[in-house]
């Protein structure tokens, strides 16, 4: 039994195939048989993160280097106009394009956004929620980002984002003492590991005048302790970790405040509904030809898509937004 690993390679090799594998994990997870299966390998794997950082510097590029660095095109066939890669907020709408756009409306209304203010936007991606921000809000955003692709992709199309192209650790440097009026990470806690939350947390402060807001939107597991998925972790983002909602609220505590309102809202419902949108997406790039990738390579990513979107229907994978106060 080769667990969670062995499920997902076995698909990728068309060994088993299910008209909703959302639904199998659903099921596998909401029963406890993951539990039961879940080989020695994921101790191990869980063992090691705890004993070294598995996000340091080289760590922290390999996962660029192996996901983020695809080029910009092949994220487009799957994602709305913005290329948001984090999970939207289908609020009245069944529409992945609308919700994107409820997504960033709602973390432009948290972090009250005005004109001429300045925003770091940490592990900003290719540049969708900085754009949002100036073309709505009139700031002035900063994104930071270790992708030489989303670094090339901003320049390209957004003139008026500026671009720190470097580690979030080299994020006070290169900043020469700026502070921001809001800082927002959206999707990068998942690549930090537990060991460096203090860091980041340290960094965020480091950035933010007081009084400023910072949202924190991040994937979670309701675990007591911090997870890793093997396939996923073999398969799309080497090095990453799931944080504990106790751990990252305690490491942040250590710097900010909790907003008195909208301190935190769930949000799993809305990613598994943005990752159906995902795979539909590229089924039909896919099916017209206008995204060529190979048999295996395809379904690598319906399973991607599809197995998340089985956990957080399962409730065993979580997502959130956290705003805090300097």
């Amino acid at each position: 039994m080769r667990g969670s690993l062995g499920l997902g390679d076995s698909y990728i090799e068309g060994k088993w195939d299910s008209p909703g594998v959302d639904h199998v994990i659903f099921k596998i997870l909401s029963s406890g048989i993951y539990q039961k299966i879940a080989p020695v390998y994921d101790f191990f794997r869980n063992a090691k993160s705890r004993l070294i950082s598995l996000q340091g510097q080289k760590g922290a590029r390999k996962v660029i280097e192996t996901h983020y660095d695809l080029p910009a095109e092949f994220f487009a066939a799957f994602l709305d106009s913005y290329l948001q890669y984090t999970c939207g907020f289908f609020e009245s709408t069944d529409r992945l394009e609308q919700a994107q756009v409820n997504k960033m409306n709602l973390i432009c209304t948290k972090l009250a956004l005005k004109p001429g203010q300045r925003v770091l936007d940490i592990g900003g991606g290719w540049g969708g929620l900085a754009q949002f921000m100036t073309e709505h809000c009139g700031v002035r955003p900063v994104v930071v980002t270790l992708s030489k692709a989303q670094a090339a992709y901003i320049r390209a199309h957004y003139g008026g984002v500026e671009v720190l192209e470097c580690d979030y650790r080299e994020v006070p440097a290169r900043l020469n003492g700026r502070q921001f009026d809001a800082v927002a990470a959206v999707g990068v806690l998942e690549h930090i590991g537990h060991k460096n939350y203090w860091h980041f947390m340290k960094v965020v402060h480091h950035s933010l005048r007081r009084g400023g807001g910072f949202l924190l939107h991040t994937i979670y597991t309701p675990s007591r302790k911090p997870e890793q998925n093997p396939w996923v972790e073999k398969h799309i983002f080497p090095n990453s970790e799931l944080p504990t909602r106790r751990l990252l609220e305690s490491n942040a505590g250590q710097y900010f405040t909790p907003a008195q309102q909208g301190g935190f809202q769930e949000l799993t419902p809305h990613y598994c509904k943005t990752l159906l949108a995902w795979n539909e997406n590229l089924n039909r790039a896919v099916e017209s030809g206008k995204t060529k990738i190979c048999r295996k390579e395809h379904r690598k990513w319906q399973y991607n898509f599809l197995s998340y979107a089985g956990s957080f229907k399962a409730a065993h994978t979580r997502v959130g937004q956290f705003l805090y106060v300097k």
